[in-house]
């Protein structure tokens, strides 16, 4: 059964030069488990740039990945020490991006979801930068009640 929930997504980029750029983005979606593995779907807004597509994040207890698809198609997976190959689609161009995953960590806790992870990103083969991603996912109670 899919439930509804808030999903709170603040991210920090660490740039080649060492400046630190943060972002927060909110979105409504859905959550369901199977067979131990949680997916929570939504659609990005034009805030995030990426209008017109929808977002899939499933998560088990060591790796995280996230799913594009729409006016962005892209799939990247991340897992402490494993280096995920990817091409980001756009209708403009395409990217080819390594990530390389450090850290990690997915919790429940006072009902909310805490999926951690921390990368670098690298692009046509030269590092873009440091990546700290925190994404909370909370059952949205206001929704059908």
């Amino acid at each position: 059964m899919m439930q509804p929930v808030k999903i709170r997504i603040l991210s920090t980029l660490k740039d080649a030069d060492g400046s630190l750029q943060n972002t927060e983005q909110r979105y409504q979606g859905t959550m369901r488990e199977k067979d131990g593995k949680y997916y929570v779907m939504y659609h990005e807004d034009a805030q995030s740039g990426l209008e017109g597509t929808k977002t899939t994040l499933k998560w088990d207890g060591e790796h995280v990945l996230i799913l594009r698809s729409g006016t962005v198609d892209h799939r990247q997976e991340f897992r402490r020490g494993y280096i995920d190959k990817s091409i980001y689609v756009t209708p403009y161009l395409k990217l080819a991006l390594t990530t390389e995953t450090s850290y990690v960590y997915t919790y429940f806790r006072d009902g909310v979801w805490h999926l951690e992870v921390e990368y670098t990103l690298h692009h046509g083969g030269s590092p873009y930068g440091d990546m700290k991603i925190l994404i909370e996912i909370e059952e949205d109670i206001q929704v059908g009640h």
